[in-house]
């Protein structure tokens, strides 16, 4: 099971995140729900990467699985962001997303494959791939139309900000739908 942690930031940390917390909340109470992640992907565009935005705790990942480090959860619950620290070789379930999220490249390189879901068998079929190198960033609606897949296959640690819309206590439980990959 993957945990997430609260590490202290750095103060040049705790101010970057007040930007961008109060940036994605002008977002949204401003933008239709329809454009809201690619609002969201924009500011982290914007306002990232951000020299002193992570501590040394805040870059530490775990052997065996990719690490979540909650950074800022909005005091009302409306979204929490996250550093996901992801040692060579760790990856994601297959999964579709409960909430609307937007996610940041800010070191290192990752892979996402892409899935179409099956109603009828009720899994997943691979559909393609991207590279997102450092700087890119993607985001997604709620549901099962953008299954995906993320790993890191290069032989260096990178780190990934995510923002959910869900609140800081239910990000580990309420964020991804897990898919089963079809047979092959």
């Amino acid at each position: 099971m993957l945990i997430s942690t609260v590490a202290p930031a750095s103060q040049a940390g705790r101010s970057i995140l007040g930007d961008v917390g109060a940036a994605i909340a002008r977002a949204i109470d401003a933008t239709p729900a329809e454009h809201l992640p690619r609002a969201v992907c924009d500011i982290l565009r914007d306002h990232l990467p951000a020299t002193g935005l992570l501590s040394a705790q805040q870059r530490q990942g775990q052997e065996n699985r990719y690490t979540r480090h909650v950074l800022y959860a909005h005091p009302q619950g409306l979204f929490t962001i996250v550093a996901l620290v992801w040692r060579p070789g760790q990856l994601t379930p297959i999964h579709g997303h409960y909430t609307w999220c937007a996610y940041f490249i800010l070191e290192g390189e990752m892979q996402e494959e892409h899935f179409a879901w099956d109603p009828a068998a009720q899994c997943a079929r691979p559909c393609g791939s991207v590279e997102r190198p450092q700087g890119d960033a993607a985001a997604s609606h709620a549901g099962m139309d953008q299954i995906h897949r993320l790993r890191n296959d290069s032989a260096d640690t990178a780190i990934s900000i995510h923002v959910y819309g869900v609140d800081g206590p239910r990000v580990s439980t309420h964020v991804n739908r897990i898919a089963e990959l079809a047979p092959a």
